[in-house]
């Protein structure tokens, strides 16, 4: 914007030297009595003009001839272009001869700031003739280069400018919360050790905005470490209560007739599943103890630790089943006051052809027969152990045959979700141990816990399995 007012007043001030100049011109030749000769009066006409910075012009006459040219030169070579002949009818002097009436021809380039000036004069004998010039204002020429330059060099400073500008703001700036970036993201894929390390000299927002940054890294990495060294610390305890729980775990040593096919998972280290194997030779008395603690991980680990010392003491004193479910839901209502509770099946061999079941609120034990491949699903008898101290339950017998299965499992067998929707469920179970009955009963619970796996989406409780033949 200021160089276009800047092109604007140059070339108001070009046209007022322009018709300044020819003015001037005008008065100062009108009392030269010029000849057609090159001769004194010639050498104070060229001169004038020259004061004037005008070297170069022409004297012609009204039909285009030339008389006089600066510099001389043959003059017989040089033609007036007709364009210049037509303007002098404008400009000649009117029939009373009065030349000088500031009659002139001026046509100004704005481009080049150059003039073409036409004036009609009259010689000594009364002819009357014509000056044709071309010439430049060079105070103009020498403004508009200035204003170049000026111009120039204000470009030139408004690019240092900036980029020493840049230069500030992205040491001051961008650099810092480049830094900040990095930092965070490096953060971000672990290293905790990550810290902006600017030398801090601004004291701006930038500034504070970094040392806050770095001070929450800081309490970042201790609470990590201590968070993991506490983990450390849990997870070498849950090793040992793990160790501990399988102590708990009775060895198949001396049921072989029974070909237990097992698998006990815990989701964590610790589980809340519990079976317990039972056997009273003289009676010959045989039971099969499964239960389910409330809840997961340590709270109930620590209940099946409960019941796994509650029922070897009760089986103990008296092995009657009815006897042995009634005493261990009174011992987990009284010890733990209903803040636990757990299901619980147990199954008892103790006369042939026989199989007795107490089932206390447990995911339903069945029966198959391989031969006709009958399944029978064993109902609940009662509520969960735990839930009171004065629930009774009952003792159910079924009449079986020598190589039939007998199936125990946790609810975190059936009730794990799939990736296609829904719970594995009892269905699938059952058709799973029906399609493997002909493999050995550890193979069958590999079987399931194969599928189990495939199909599983997330495990949120324990899975505990149980596959035993009925003796001959």
């Amino acid at each position: 914007m200021i160089f276009e007012n800047q092109s604007d007043l140059l070339l108001k001030n070009f046209q007022f030297q322009s018709e300044n100049l020819a003015n001037t011109i005008l008065t100062d030749i009108q009392t030269i009595g010029l000849s057609s000769e090159r001769d004194e009066s010639f050498e104070v006409f060229r001169k004038t003009l020259k004061l004037y910075e005008i070297n170069k012009f022409s004297i012609f006459d009204a039909e285009g001839k030339i008389l006089q040219t600066e510099p001389e030169s043959n003059t017989t070579d040089l033609t007036i272009p007709d364009s210049v002949l037509k303007k002098t009818k404008e400009v000649s002097a009117d029939k009373e001869g009065n030349l000088f009436k500031a009659r002139y021809s001026l046509d100004l380039n704005e481009s080049d700031f150059t003039v073409d000036f036409l004036l009609p004069i009259r010689l000594s004998d009364g002819r009357e003739v014509f000056l044709y010039t071309h010439f430049n204002i060079s105070s103009i020429q020498d403004r508009l280069k200035q204003l170049y330059i000026q111009v120039g060099y204000a470009v030139l400073w408004g690019v240092l400018f900036h980029i020493i500008f840049a230069i500030l703001v992205y040491r001051a700036i961008f650099k810092r919360v480049g830094d900040l970036e990095i930092a965070s993201k490096d953060m971000a894929t672990g290293n905790l050790e990550s810290r902006v390390n600017w030398k801090f000299k601004s004291d701006d927002e930038l500034d504070s905005l970094g040392k806050s940054f770095n001070q929450m890294a800081e309490e970042i990495q201790n609470k990590v470490t201590t968070i993991t060294r506490l983990n450390q610390e849990i997870n070498q305890e849950l090793q040992i209560g793990k160790e501990v729980q399988e102590l708990f775990l009775p060895s198949v040593k001396k049921f072989k007739k029974f070909n237990i096919g097992k698998l006990y998972r815990p989701m964590r280290e610790v589980s809340g599943d519990l079976y317990q194997y039972f056997q009273i030779p003289e009676k010959n008395f045989y039971g099969f103890f499964l239960a389910d603690a409330s809840g997961h991980g340590v709270s109930a680990a620590l209940v099946t630790v409960v019941m796994a010392m509650s029922i070897q003491s009760i089986m103990k004193e008296n092995p009657a089943p009815i006897h042995a479910i009634n005493s261990l839901g009174e011992v987990i209502a009284n010890r733990l006051q209903a803040s636990f509770f757990a299901t619980g099946v147990f199954v008892v061999f103790d006369e042939p052809g026989v199989v007795k079941f107490v089932n206390a609120g447990h995911n339903a034990p069945f029966i198959i027969r391989p031969s006709t491949k009958e399944v029978r699903f064993i109902d609940s008898s009662g509520p969960p152990l735990g839930m009171g101290d004065d629930i009774q339950y009952s003792l159910e017998s079924f009449p079986v045959e020598p190589g039939d299965k007998i199936i125990l499992y946790t609810d975190g067998v059936v009730e794990t979700p799939i990736k296609e929707g829904g719970l594995f469920g009892l269905d699938r179970f059952t058709e799973v141990v029906l399609e493997n009955i002909h493999l050995s009963n550890a193979e069958i619970v590999e079987k399931a816990m194969a599928l189990l796996d495939e199909k599983h989406e997330e495990y949120k409780d324990d899975v505990t399995m149980l596959v035993l033949d009925v003796p001959e």
